[in-house]
């Protein structure tokens, strides 16, 4: 298990710096797709809901330092997300492009409805997109493609990823 949690932690890390450095500086890209998101969904999905909280948490926290959010906004929602996707381990076939791209659109929704409420906690230092947000929109169907991709990255390392007895 710790051996899992230190590569998701460190994946996430590499995606995060991949979306602040380079990503984050694409003219054409109007918003940034949640990669971290998508390691937390991966690991989450292959292993159970434990180590997909924790991941999230983990790998939120470390996110939450590299950003503006304020401390714990997205640990949460990737614990939330993480917990929840680990519960559906197993029960679903992870094909190549659509399950990916359903589950990381999907996840993108709940993360936002997950900062709608904790907004009302945090005031107006966090940032709400609402459905009617084209910004909101572009940024789920970005990471919904970005899924596919960033799944098939994580599934050439099976050993670093998912724990031997879940398989």
């Amino acid at each position: 298990m710790g051996k899992v949690l230190f590569w998701s932690c460190f994946a996430s890390v590499f995606f995060s710096m991949l979306s602040a450095t380079v990503l984050a500086n694409i003219a054409i890209l109007p918003v940034v797709p949640d990669l971290v998101l998508l390691v937390v969904l991966y690991v989450s999905f292959m292993n159970n809901a434990v180590i997909g909280s924790t991941t999230g948490f983990i790998s939120g926290l470390l996110f939450d330092f590299l950003s503006a959010a304020p401390v714990g906004l997205n640990s949460f929602t990737k614990t939330v997300i993480g917990y929840a996707t680990g519960k559906l381990s197993g029960m679903y076939n992870l094909d190549k492009i659509l399950v990916p791209f359903l589950m990381g659109a999907g996840a993108t929704l709940v993360k936002m409805l997950t900062i709608t409420v904790l907004s009302l906690l945090f005031g107006g230092k966090v940032v709400v997109f609402g459905l009617a947000d084209s910004t909101f929109w572009l940024e789920v169907l970005f990471t919904g493609c970005c899924a596919p991709i960033v799944f098939a990255l994580l599934a050439l390392f099976p050993s670093l990823f998912i724990i031997r007895s879940n398989r």
